[in-house]
């Protein structure tokens, strides 16, 4: 009886120590553990949504900047091909000015001042090239050529003969009518864009070596002429 009355009190104390021993969990404490990483998680998110909204504000100006680049860089092209064309179309017509008057004096002058049979047979020959009458124009300046081959107008009409010979894709008779001016008649005032001419008809013919020949030959000996800003574009070019 005694040994069983002791062994009850022996577990009665074990199992009171057991107990003791046994951590007791508080549930608010637990509640308040899980807010704050509730609360770490949602401020982490925060700055993760701020430093993603700033990269995106970053993003937007440097797209801005390059589009800005890319429109500056549009409008130098732009520029740059409306000054080629321009100047190419100058060349084309070979007018480099017109006064009020109405006469055109490209590169010194076409429409001499009327008093002398040259001057009249240029001015009929010129003329009609103005009004677009081509076939009578050509046969207006080879008329004019064989008739004063040795007048200083004789170089105009050459070129203007080349001129429509290049129109027509005759590119032999250009050759030797744009030949006619720079060899004929040194220092003539067409003497830079018959040199011109001569590399456009070699560009035309696909001979891009001899085109930049004579585009070269125009930078050196005519570099400040509008000639030679076109020679110059048009070297870059090929």
């Amino acid at each position: 009886m005694k040994l069983k009355l002791i062994f009850t009190i022996t577990m009665g104390v074990f199992a009171g120590q057991l107990f003791a021993a046994a951590p007791v969990v508080d549930a608010q404490d637990a509640r308040a553990k899980q807010q704050a990483r509730s609360n770490q998680q949602n401020q982490l998110i925060a700055e993760l949504v701020l430093q993603i909204n700033q990269l995106q504000q970053e993003v937007r100006q440097l797209r801005g900047q390059l589009e800005e680049q890319d429109y500056r860089m549009n409008q130098l092209a732009k520029q740059q091909r409306d000054l080629y064309l321009d100047l190419d179309k100058r060349i084309q017509a070979g007018v480099t000015a017109q006064p009020e008057n109405g006469e055109d004096t490209a590169n010194g002058g076409d429409l001499a001042s009327a008093g002398s049979d040259v001057q009249d047979a240029y001015n009929k020959a010129f003329t009609q090239y103005k009004d677009k009458e081509y076939a009578f124009a050509k046969s207006s300046f080879k008329t004019f050529i064989e008739t004063y081959p040795d007048e200083a107008l004789a170089s105009n009409a050459h070129f203007w003969l080349g001129q429509l010979h290049l129109k027509d894709k005759e590119y032999e008779q250009a050759e030797s009518r744009f030949k006619a001016v720079y060899e004929g008649f040194p220092g003539a005032n067409k003497s830079d864009v018959a040199v011109l001419k001569l590399g456009q008809l070699e560009e035309a013919r696909g001979n891009k070596a001899a085109a930049k020949g004579y585009y070269q030959r125009v930078v050196t000996e005519f570099p400040d002429s509008t000639a030679g800003k076109l020679a110059k574009a048009k070297l870059k070019a090929l």
